[in-house]
């Protein structure tokens, strides 16, 4: 997953998609509340899922660890055929 996310187009990507969630959120108080909101239900979620899914991740970490590997043996045969994943966006 880090990996995927410091290619450039995924960054550049998810940096466009944050600040136009960020501008919508200031442009429309309703909203913006709304989403404040929902983001302190997903932090919550989030740290109850974590804690609860830690014996299991524990548990699967060889699994885990294997499927890790072949993603990013995958990942280096896509950069190597697809070398515009590595090129800026501006570029591209």
């Amino acid at each position: 997953v880090t990996r995927v996310a410091s290619l450039a187009l995924v960054s550049c990507a998810c940096g466009a998609v944050a600040s136009a969630y960020g501008r919508t959120k200031q442009s429309h108080p309703c909203l913006g509340s709304v989403c404040a909101a929902a983001e302190k239900g997903l932090r919550t979620l989030g740290a109850a899922a974590a804690s609860g899914a830690q014996p299991l991740l524990t548990r699967l970490e060889p699994q885990i660890s294997t499927a890790s590997g072949l993603a990013c043996k995958g990942l280096d045969k896509l950069e190597e055929k697809l070398p515009i994943l590595q090129q800026p966006p501006e570029r591209v």
